[in-house]
């Protein structure tokens, strides 16, 4: 966007590579431009550096290094919407999955996108020759801009909220429940949705680095880098005490033993649910347990730490020295004089730069750990048993689904008949209820080879069961598998007791059947 022809008259009376700031408008982030007054040139004359700045105060590799930070970002959201796609579809037992992992992966994707956004847009950074874009003038930085405040604003929220869920466990030996979840979940995307509101609203972004648009230097202190400060500090102050206490704990398991437990009138020791009355030994035991099961967290909670503090120290020295050197001409007048020295090969004027501003290493060194967030989310998040359940389920959704069959089964059914069983004729004087019209039997040799015996229509008899049938079925004295008719013979007259194995005697009375029962209650 800048022009670099030494004859513009954009440049009114400023040297090249500058540009008399009274030329442009109003419009685009103007508190974005690096412009300093010289009243050396003239009275009221304030020149400025072209767009982009980080042209002339970095040299040309800086452009290819927050290119790759882009790239590792965007790697890092292919990994944390594939853990998302595992907590969803995956079982609990493969990917350990838990709410607040779960928010802060979002967090970690909302960031991931502030970053993603602009690297496949390839946006314009400059609105003209000397102001660069912001929110109000393109599309993409306001999108990229929001999702980065979002992102690191969410990710600090629920840092902290994992910091003290650990804590709780570890010191107090209570377990969150229900009433921790809704809390967590109202107070944590509460805060982080109020304080972006008012960061995006009152101080606004703009491109200062690279494609990405970050958050302006006007009350970003007040409505940003202050409260994602505090909330950072709380977390650390947790998880610093809860260092201390497993230190503490692991002290004196080595300085006392098991001692100090009671002892019973038997000699044997007595336990009881007290936490004051636990030996140094067992608080000991029940502390490394669970920091084994909470290791991961704990090294994500330090890690997001470590990225947050220093993300937001960095940029808050940034807004302090872009302003006092824009104030202070004499301290970068060296800078200046360099670059109008050197108009085109501005490179050579780096060094000065550098010393000027903050240097290249630390503001990389800020691109690349926030670009490492999310692969560290996905590192210590991700699981063995992810990938394995993955091949399972791939085998279970697309592999060939092969019914069992016995061998032996085939072989019979192939067309081997001679184990083929045999419809029996029922006896019609056993059976007086089965009307003879549906009897049937096979008479043909063909009807006996359109047999299917696997078919459940047309299940026969086996053979030798055909002399039991031809003779006739007698059901047992004590069968009721079907209805029966009260017997006269043993509620009309006299009883047997030998036909039901009961003991006879005298006052006992038979018990009525289902009809003279419903007689007496109903008094027919």
């Amino acid at each position: 966007m800048a022009n670099l022809t030494l004859s513009s008259p954009l440049r009114g009376r400023c040297p090249a590579p500058f540009f008399d700031q009274s030329n442009f408008g109003l419009e685009g982030s103007v508190e974005g431009r690096f412009c300093a007054p010289i009243p050396q040139l003239g009275e009221g004359l304030a020149c400025c550096l072209p767009c982009p700045a980080t042209d002339y105060l970095y040299p040309k590799d800086f452009k290819s290094w927050y290119r790759a930070a882009e790239a590792l970002n965007l790697a890092g959201l292919v990994c944390m919407v594939f853990l998302i796609i595992s907590f969803v579809i995956l079982p609990a037992e493969q990917t350990r999955r838990h709410y607040l992992s779960y928010c802060l992966i979002i967090a970690a994707i909302f960031l991931e996108l502030g970053f993603v956004i602009p690297f496949g847009a390839r946006p314009e950074q400059c609105y003209d020759e000397i102001t660069p874009s912001d929110m109000y003038s393109n599309l993409t930085c306001a999108f990229s801009g929001a999702f980065l405040i979002a992102g690191g604003m969410s990710i600090a929220v629920w840092i902290f909220i994992r910091a003290l869920s650990m804590h709780l466990q570890i010191c107090w030996d209570v377990m969150p429940g229900k009433r921790f979840f809704y809390w967590s979940q109202g107070l944590g995307w509460t805060v982080a949705a109020a304080f972006f509101t008012a960061t995006i609203t009152a101080t606004g972004v703009s491109f200062r680095f690279g494609d990405v648009c970050h958050v302006n230097a006007a009350h970003s202190l007040e409505d940003f880098w202050g409260p994602l400060l505090a909330i950072s500090g709380a977390a650390t102050l947790v998880q610093l005490g809860t260092f201390a206490y497993c230190i503490k704990v692991y002290l004196q398991s080595m300085w006392n033993d098991d001692q100090t437990e009671t002892q019973s009138s038997m000699g044997l020791p007595s336990y009881t649910t007290s936490v004051k009355t636990r030996s140094p030994r067992a608080i000991y035991r029940r502390v490394r347990k669970v920091v084994y099961l909470q290791w991961r967290g704990i090294l994500i909670v330090v890690f997001i730490l470590v990225d947050v503090i220093f993300f937001s120290v960095v940029f808050i020295w940034l807004n302090s020295v872009s302003s006092h050197a824009s104030g202070d001409i004499e301290l970068a007048m060296p800078f200046l004089l360099c670059l109008v020295s050197n108009p085109v090969d501005h490179e050579k004027c780096t060094p000065l730069a550098e010393r000027l501003f903050v240097n290249k290493s630390t503001v990389l060194a800020v691109l690349i750990m926030l670009s490492l967030a999310g692969l560290q989310t996905f590192i210590l998040l991700a699981r063995v048993s992810m990938f394995k359940g993955w091949v399972d389920w791939v085998k279970y959704k697309f592999g060939s689904k092969r019914e069992f069959v016995s061998l032996d089964a085939h072989k019979y059914a192939v067309g081997n008949h001679q184990f083929e069983l045999t419809h029996v004729t029922p006896n019609i004087a056993a059976y007086p209820e089965i009307p003879q019209s549906a009897v049937t039997s096979p008479t043909s040799p063909k009807e006996k080879e359109d047999f299917d015996p696997y078919q459940q229509s047309g299940t026969r008899t086996p053979d030798y069961l055909s002399k039991e049938a031809a003779r006739g079925y007698t059901s047992p004295t004590l069968s009721f598998s079907t209805p029966r008719r009260p017997s006269q013979a043993v509620f009309g007259g006299e009883w047997d007791p030998r036909a039901t194995h009961a003991r006879g005697g005298l006052g006992f009375h038979p018990p009525l059947s289902h009809e003279e029962d419903y007689r007496e209650d109903n008094k027919i």
